[in-house]
């Protein structure tokens, strides 16, 4: 039986037989880099005759920024699925690798490298938190932390305690759309839900709701380009008007989102 690795996660550069780097996401940079390998260990487990195992380890450091990351590499003997025959006509197996890298990093919710340079650093360190509790697979914290991002972005604007009222001003004002309003009361209710009813929501849901945040942030901060002189003025007088429409004007037969529940 011969096998073979396919299409390998593991990207790596081998130099005298040995893997010298691998390119992974990077937790600091913010993107898929070179990583040094410092530790390579590998051992296999043929204690049991039905079956046996294989184990890599690896000590990773970002030729970038130096930051260190640990990765595991595993397989059973029993995890390969059939791909094919060689010359021989002998099927030729492909290995389903497990791989996790520490600490835990996802490409879908990598940190954005652009909002630390944009975000107020309070913010920014939410945002942060935000994304390490959905990479943990923290989904109560996840609902909280998004509930906090929501109001500390939309708080860092609007002249109120009350949240509401202020996305009210927003919508009113043409900063974010009736529908847009109806998805960021969604994650009002989301983060009540989490800390009142232990409610928890499932990754896909919390991953579309952190990109409804980030849509956000890139129309407050990047978009109108609000800088604090502008933020003074919005707390003072209002919000300007948008760029497109001075001051829109919602139809009466535009369909509002009723809030099902009160702050």
């Amino acid at each position: 039986m011969k096998i073979v690795s396919l299409n390998p996660i593991f990207e790596g550069v081998k130099q005298d037989s040995k893997i010298v780097y691998e390119k992974i996401l990077c937790i600091e940079c913010k993107t898929k880099i070179k990583h040094e390998v410092l530790v390579d260990i590998s051992h296999n487990d043929c204690s049991d005759p039905n079956i046996s195992f294989y184990y890599n380890y690896r000590i990773l450091r970002c030729l970038n920024c130096e930051s260190i990351s640990y990765q595991t590499k595993s397989h059973d003997s029993y995890d390969v699925d059939p791909v094919g025959y060689d010359q021989s006509e002998d099927m030729i197996y492909q290995v389903n690798y497990l791989y996790k890298t520490f600490p835990l990093r996802d490409e879908e919710t990598a940190f954005s490298k652009e909002f630390e340079k944009i975000l107020p650093e309070e913010i920014y360190s939410t945002y942060e938190e935000v994304i390490v509790a959905l990479n943990n697979k923290m989904p109560l914290l996840t609902g909280l932390g998004l509930r906090t991002l929501l109001e500390q972005i939309v708080k860092y604007f609007g002249h109120s305690d009350d949240l509401g009222e202020i996305l009210n001003k927003f919508e009113h004002e043409g900063f974010i759309s009736t529908k847009q309003r109806g998805l960021l009361d969604d994650i009002r209710y989301l983060g009540n839900d989490a800390a009142h009813r232990a409610d928890s929501k499932t990754r896909k849901e919390l991953v579309l709701h952190l990109k409804v945040l980030e849509n956000l942030i890139q129309q407050l901060f990047v978009y109108y380009n609000l800088d604090q002189e502008e933020i003074r003025k919005i707390k003072s007088v209002g919000l300007k008007p948008s760029p497109r429409h001075p001051i829109p004007v919602v139809r009466e037969t535009t369909q509002k989102r009723r809030p099902k529940k009160r702050l």
